[in-house]
């Protein structure tokens, strides 16, 4: 029995009127303007990936239909997934790790006729740079053989950064950054393919000049920012308004319109301080013995199996160098990172990783920081 097709005649009439409403809403909240293309499908849409809106900011560029993958999250809302499916039919796809099913599912819609739209990063900056990409990216380009689509939203991270509270008043803007067809990236090896990629998808706001304007727009930056420069420790970070600080050592800076970090005096931007606190934990991935990081007020949640997202209790999380315990007043759960199949981050406070074909969640508070959970299980995989 043949499948049914995954275009609809009725995404475009959702898509014209969805375009109208955000096109507006994004103006009015977030000061974006998108430059019009006249490009048709079908075509392989990628994009850098700063807010969680990106998905709406880059379509507000074309007059088609664009099917996005989507991952787990949104298809575990109860009344809504079904709605969300009807209406624009995204693709399915794992956080993390290799997803045949959203790969053949992108290349069917391609072959189809229509646009798909990813964001080869997997994830949004925290950092405000690009997020680990591999070179696989570009054999997914090729297995769609259809026109590749770069795509910048610039001003994203000034505006909403994934670690912040509230919206930013600054300067949002998304346009077509470079169109390779398939004649053109045929002959071009994967490593080429994918320097390019990343080339004409690296978009930096800290260098940009614009300033973002908020009086509290330094809270929660501790959801990046989890290790001090000055003494070393982890999740001593604390922060309100415009200005965070060490509650080990007292050290404090403020973060600044144009998202610089003052005084300068171990770094300038969120980038290096990132990145350095990154490599540290690394580091301490192959040297520490015992816990590493915990965490209390969090909760364990299981989906996988066709059901939907189930939470199994609240409690605390702890790591080590050998996987992440989860205990509460029922149970005590370990998962060994050799018996991991991925491990990503979501959204704002949360991480997950898959377990047997299992998907296992751990969300925390408001300030919880799930990236340094990542960075460990990281360092411990090196």
């Amino acid at each position: 029995m043949a499948k049914r097709k995954w275009l609809r005649t009725r995404h475009k009439a959702v898509f014209a009127v969805l375009r109208g409403i955000f096109g507006i809403h994004t103006k009015l909240r977030y000061n974006y303007k998108a430059e019009k293309s006249c490009l048709k499908p079908p075509f392989l849409l990628m994009s850098n990936h700063t807010t969680a809106l990106d998905p709406f900011f880059a379509s507000l560029s074309f007059k088609c239909p664009i099917y996005f993958c989507s991952t787990d999250d949104l298809f575990n809302i109860p009344v809504a997934t079904p709605i969300i499916k009807f209406l624009v039919a995204p693709i399915p796809k794992m956080k993390s790790g290799m997803d045949m099913h959203a790969i053949r599912d992108c290349v069917r819609v391609a072959r189809e006729g229509g646009a798909v739209g990813i964001f080869p990063e997997g994830n949004r900056t925290l950092s405000g740079a690009q997020w680990e990409m591999t070179d696989a990216v570009s054999k997914f380009v090729k297995m769609c053989n259809v026109p590749l689509v770069l795509y910048n939203i610039e001003g994203g991270y000034g505006s909403d950064p994934r670690w912040g509270t509230k919206i930013r008043k600054g300067k949002m803007c998304g346009y077509v950054k470079a169109v390779l067809t398939p004649d053109e990236f045929k002959n071009m090896s994967n490593e080429q393919l994918y320097e390019f990629v990343c080339k004409n998808l690296t978009v930096y706001d800290a260098d940009s000049g614009v300033k973002f304007k908020n009086k509290r727009r330094a809270e929660n930056i501790q959801r990046a920012l989890y290790m001090c420069p000055h003494c070393g420790k982890i999740s001593t970070i604390t922060s309100k308004r415009t200005k965070f600080k060490c509650v080990n050592c007292n050290n404090e800076w403020t973060y600044t319109e144009d998202l610089h970090i003052e005084p300068a005096d171990k770094f300038d931007t969120v980038l290096p301080w990132y990145e350095w606190q990154r490599d540290e934990m690394r580091r301490i991935a192959q040297t520490s013995t015992g816990t590493v990081i915990a965490d209390n007020a969090t909760e364990l949640y299981r989906s996988g199996g066709g059901k939907r997202k189930k939470r199994l209790a609240k409690g605390s999380v702890s790591a080590d160098t050998e996987g992440i315990t989860f205990s509460s007043k029922r149970i005590e759960t370990r998962f060994l990172y050799g018996d991991m199949s991925g491990f990503a981050i979501v959204r704002k406070n949360k991480f997950e990783f898959y377990v047997d074909g299992i998907t296992y969640q751990i969300t925390g508070d408001d300030k919880f920081c799930p990236v340094k959970y990542l960075h460990l299980y990281q360092g411990v995989n090196l």
